[in-house]
Parts: C-alpha cells; sequence; structure tokens
C-alpha cells in the first residue's frame, strides 16, 4: 500500500476516533490531549522536522533524532524525511505554483487538506541531502510500522488512551497546521495568533519567512513562542 494511502487512512481514523471522544471521554482527557499535542509539538514537529530536519536551526545528538521521529507518530504528519522535504521546496517557491502549500495557486481546500504532502511533486533535490540521514532513512522505512504497533499496544492497555493520547493529538495537528497554512500565507506570510496557539509557536509565519535560519520564530517578547523557549534552556549550539 503506497504511503500516502496508508497516511489517509491513519487521518481519516483517527478523525473517526472522535466519536468515542465525544461519547465516553471526560473534560480532563481533552484537556491532557490538548497539552500532550503541545509537547509533541514542541520537540517533534516546530522543533524537530521543522527547526531541526527542515532548517538546521540547532545540533542534537543521535539518540534524540531518534526521539523527534518517535513523537512525531504522535502527529500523524508522516515520516520526517518527507515533511522536511516538502517544508524545504515550499521555502524554495513561496507562494509560487511549485509551493505545496500555495494558498493561491492550489485553493484553500486543497491547501488545508493536503498540509502533510498527499501526493505532492517534490524536487529531488529537496530529497537528496536528507536521504543521506541513517536516521530518517530507518523511520521512513519502519514509520507506518512503528505506528501500527502504537495504535495496537495503546488499544491493548486501555481504548480511551489510544483515543486520546494518539488519535486526538493527531486530529489537534491536521487542523492546527491547516489553518496555519492558509492563515500564514492568505497576502503572502503572514503572522497568525490563532495558528500560534495550534502549533506551539509557529504562528508567526512572516517572522520566519524573513529568518527560516533561526530557531526563533517569535522575534518579540510578546510573540509566545515555546518551541523557542525549549531549545534555548536544552541545546547550546543553536542559530
Amino acid at each position: 500500500m503506497h504511503n500516502t494511502t496508508k497516511l489517509i487512512i491513519n487521518h481519516g481514523f483517527s478523525h473517526l476516533m472522535l466519536i468515542p471522544a465525544l461519547v465516553y471521554g471526560e473534560p480532563w482527557m481533552f484537556l491532557a490531549a490538548f497539552l500532550w499535542w503541545q509537547v509533541i509539538a514542541v520537540i517533534a514537529i516546530s522543533g524537530g522536522y521543522h527547526r531541526y530536519y527542515s532548517h538546521r536551526t540547532y545540533k542534537c545528538n543521535t539518540w534524540y533524532q531518534h526521539l523527534i521521529n518517535l513523537l512525531g507518530i504522535f502527529s500523524g504528519a508522516g515520516p520526517a524525511l518527507t515533511w522536511a522535504a516538502v517544508h524545504k521546496q515550499h521555502h524554495a517557491f513561496s507562494d509560487k505554483e511549485d509551493d505545496p502549500h500555495s494558498y493561491h495557486h492550489k485553493g484553500w481546500f486543497s491547501v488545508y487538506i493536503n498540509t502533510w504532502g498527499y501526493d505532492l511533486k517534490i524536487k529531488r533535490k529537496f530529497i537528496k541531502t536528507l536521504w543521506r540521514d541513517p536516521v530518517l532513512k530507518w523511520w521512513y522505512a519502519n514509520y507506518f510500522k512503528v505506528n501500527l504497533a502504537i495504535i495496537v499496544l495503546f488499544t491493548l492497555i486501555d481504548p480511551l488512551l489510544m483515543v486520546f493520547a494518539y488519535a486526538m493529538p493527531v486530529v489537534l495537528a491536521f487542523h492546527g497546521y491547516g489553518l496555519l497554512n492558509i492563515l500564514g500565507h492568505k497576502d503572502g506570510p503572514t503572522n497568525t495568533f490563532i495558528g500560534n496557539i495550534l502549533t506551539a509557536g509557529e504562528g508567526w509565519h512572516a517572522n520566519h519567512h524573513k529568518k527560516p535560519g533561526s530557531y526563533k520564530i517569535g522575534m518579540k517578547w510578546w510573540q509566545f513562542d515555546p518551541t523557542a523557549y525549549y531549545i534555548a534552556l536544552m541545546f547550546k549550539e543553536k542559530k
């Protein structure tokens, strides 16, 4: 089965799990799922897939790279290798026809649901250097196997654990980054407070396009950027 099909099934399954979440869930479970998603976003997606793999804004060791890839599964974002390649192409062709997230060329609906790169044509040069990384290659080959193992394990422990610790973060990530790609590029790169809340500091999108090589996306004191605070605390070598 093609990875795109697996990713679509994964997103569809996670959205379907909203039904048991609403029927059997309690308020604290929804809050816990949101806070868990923020941890995932800070370490794996905003801090890992984006600021590490796409822009190399700091240095980390191999075990931490494995942690990024493992936690990335809980976002439903697909392998870090393909995510980073899509994002590199996005910056190279921002708001142009070859931009995978071009609001004006592809339309809002396509950009929203295609956030994770369903059937996008990514130029070879954006994959070439990423493909040399053995950690990225291993997780690309085994992403969906580990994904399925997590779903089965969590379900065996407690079905609601799977619903709120796995499916809910996938749903939050899907819509958080969908909104970010829409609101962040309606009229060129744009800062969006709503997108920022849902993506752990990614919402200051105009700032990021001005300085993509910086680990900081929130440039002013009032621009909340928990991922930047985390990177500053954890890593000495950063840009």
